[in-house]
């Protein structure tokens, strides 16, 4: 067998495994019955996302909720973050606020940063996993195998020094995670009809984030903010 044919060989091989994946993904995808859900409120723990819930800031019982799909390596999504966390500090428990993943196709990195956010969140830190994966996006987007889960761990110490590493560890292989991300996405494809990220829903009127600057799409979430909040009397 020469060089030219073990190549070959393992292109095949490499893009089989690329096809399976993807095809797991979209069986999963079509095996789950997303009309039975309301992507508007609040989805606790079931079958489906593996147990875990929607992670929510603010006051889980209030009548106005922003959904914010995201993707963790996408540069817009880590830029607009901070001022997210700015409006959720501005109308705290009157708010509920909801972080779904949405790792883009061909972000390389996404999903596996997903798992990282979601195994920091069995140990209670979820957001601050978030904001510093976001944060420290350069030192991890490109990396692959061991290294960008040194970089993972790292992060993930500096947030919890007193966190479980061995837990954080096997969490991101954990086949509950890999499920919890499946169904945020799936649920944000196939029923508030996400192509791009952000994007972000209040009471599911989907928020024009194509058009101005961030400021500008935080002006229009808080103007879509206060005028559910007038609407529901609060």
């Amino acid at each position: 067998m020469n060089k030219f044919t073990i190549v070959a060989i393992i292109i095949i091989v490499a893009c089989f495994g690329g096809l399976v994946a993807w095809s797991a993904l979209r069986n999963s995808d079509k095996a789950t019955d997303y009309t039975k859900y309301d992507s508007k409120s609040i989805i606790a723990g079931n079958d489906d996302n593996g147990g875990i819930a929607d992670h929510v800031r603010g006051k889980e019982d209030t009548k106005v909720v922003v959904v914010e799909y995201a993707d963790l390596q996408c540069p817009g999504c880590a830029t607009l973050m901070p001022r997210m966390t700015e409006v959720y500090e501005e109308y705290g428990d009157r708010v509920a606020f909801i972080f779904r993943n949405f790792p883009i196709n061909g972000h390389q990195n996404a999903r596996a940063a997903s798992a990282a956010a979601e195994s920091a969140g069995f140990q209670g830190y979820y957001w601050p996993m978030i904001e510093t994966l976001y944060s420290n996006r350069a030192d991890w987007i490109s990396e692959s195998g061991s290294t960008r889960t040194d970089t993972f761990l790292r992060l993930f110490k500096e947030i919890a020094p007193e966190g479980d590493t061995d837990k954080f560890i096997s969490g991101m292989s954990d086949p509950n995670i890999e499920k919890k991300v499946n169904f945020d996405y799936g649920l944000g494809r196939n029923i508030d009809k996400v192509g791009a990220t952000p994007a972000i829903y209040v009471n599911g009127d989907a928020i024009d984030v194509s058009e101005g600057s961030f400021d500008d799409v935080i002006n229009k979430v808080k103007k879509k903010i206060d005028e559910k909040l007038a609407e529901v009397g609060e």
